[in-house]
């Protein structure tokens, strides 16, 4: 009898819903150590699901068994053929992305997951206030965070599901979130990341010209470009400026003499390290001797650059994996926002895409893809796009659907 009753407490569907809620809030709004408790904790109540609940890996969808299968042939291959040269702490990373896409797939299985919007919403919602309260009341000048890169990378991520409450909240109360939105996005132009603003502009084009229909487009675009035209005229925080400056001096810019020190490391890979990699978190241990000679940049560990990076710690293999799992998660956003039909879910999933590619942008010019800057937010995004596609393509207008998953698409929203 207790036995049961242990079982019931530990499979309770908002167990899953509390993990994901941990990992968010821990992460994008405190940044402390917290998010690993919650991520183990998630993977927790994941076995225990596997071990005595309905949930099966018979279940699992093939795009499910593929990003298991990437993921395990470059460690596999890191471990193998680069033992040495292989960074544990960013193989775990890997692993901790793997515990937020299963936390998540499993939890859109339970009745749980019609709270799932309303959390993630108020949640959004609190981690914007909590970092304008750490800049302006407790003198952060980068919130919670240690460097502006990672606070603008909290924007690019945000600032497109911001968007989406907006239009969707009703009102009055979805007028809260436009100045959740100037506070979320002034980091950008105060602290001057130019590779946010790069990311912000590329992934609202693409949306816009390309996922937007009728009069909406023109809208997106008439508002984009009068931003850009604000922008200009008032200079604000000396951003203006400072992109000029960028665009005349691009040459002599902090990643292009980046980019050249790690290209020189990449042309003396060994014939095998051009297949297989030198490791995975290898140019941390190699770049810096690549760029001694200029003592400015001796503290960077890292190409700040994907294609360089993952070209260099998993060769041509791993490059094909990596770059063509991130391809297929495009793919996929493209092919849930044709198939859609519901204005508002149709809406969700364009703002989710907007914020992968501003993920994959801005991690691509700031962070190393194996870091959890990088792969936390990549998992949240990844476990988003598997979920909605079960509910839309895989099981679509199908009775056993019903039967496995009781949350309809339109209740999504």
């Amino acid at each position: 009898m207790r036995s049961q009753l242990l079982k019931d407490l530990l499979l309770h569907p908002y167990w899953l819903i509390f993990s994901l809620s941990g990992i968010y809030f821990f992460f994008f709004a405190l940044n402390r150590g917290g998010t690993n408790v919650f991520i183990w904790a998630g993977a927790f109540f994941v076995l225990t699901h596997l071990m005595w609940g309905g949930f099966s890996l018979k279940d699992l969808s093939l795009r499910c068994w593929g990003v298991v299968t990437v993921c395990a042939l470059l460690v596999l291959m890191s471990l193998v053929f680069s033992y040495e040269g292989t960074h544990t702490d960013r193989v775990f990373t890997l692993v901790k992305m793997l515990a937020i896409i299963f936390c998540m797939l499993l939890s859109s299985r339970t009745a749980a997951s019609t709270t799932a919007f309303g959390v993630f919403g108020s949640l959004l919602a609190l981690s914007v206030v909590w970092q304008f309260t750490a800049y302006i009341i407790f003198g952060m000048p980068y919130g919670t965070w240690s460097n502006p890169h990672y606070l603008a990378n909290f924007t690019v991520l945000t600032l497109p599901l911001l968007f989406y409450y907006f239009w969707t909240v009703p009102n009055p109360y979805n007028f809260l979130y436009i100045p959740l939105a100037v506070v979320d996005i002034d980091p950008v132009f105060r602290n001057a990341s130019r590779p946010a603003f790069l990311a912000l502009v590329v992934s609202s084009l693409f949306v816009v010209i390309f996922f937007t229909r009728s009069r909406y487009r023109w809208i997106g675009l008439l508002t984009l470009a009068g931003g850009l035209i604000l922008l200009t005229i008032t200079n604000y925080a000396g951003f203006f400026e400072k992109l000029k400056e960028l665009i005349v001096n691009v040459s002599h810019e902090e990643r292009v003499t980046i980019w050249k020190y790690s290209w020189t490391m990449l042309q003396d890979n060994s014939p095998l390290a051009w297949f297989v990699g030198n490791g995975i978190g290898s140019s941390k241990d190699i770049i810096q001797n690549y760029s001694i000679p200029n003592p400015l940049y001796k503290t960077f560990n890292f190409p700040h650059n994907f294609f360089i990076q993952i070209l260099f710690e998993n060769g041509l293999i791993g490059s094909v994996l990596v770059f063509g799992g991130l391809a297929y998660l495009l793919y996929l956003f493209i092919k849930l926002s044709y198939t859609s039909a519901e204005p508002s879910l149709r809406l969700f999933i364009n703002c989710t895409m907007a914020a992968f590619l501003n993920s994959l942008i801005f991690s691509g010019l700031t962070v190393g893809f194996y870091s959890k800057y990088t792969l936390y937010p990549l998992g949240f995004i990844t476990g988003i796009a598997f979920v909605l596609a079960d509910n839309i393509l895989t099981h679509k207008n199908s009775e056993k659907n019903k039967s496995r998953y009781p949350i309809s698409p339109t209740e999504w929203t």
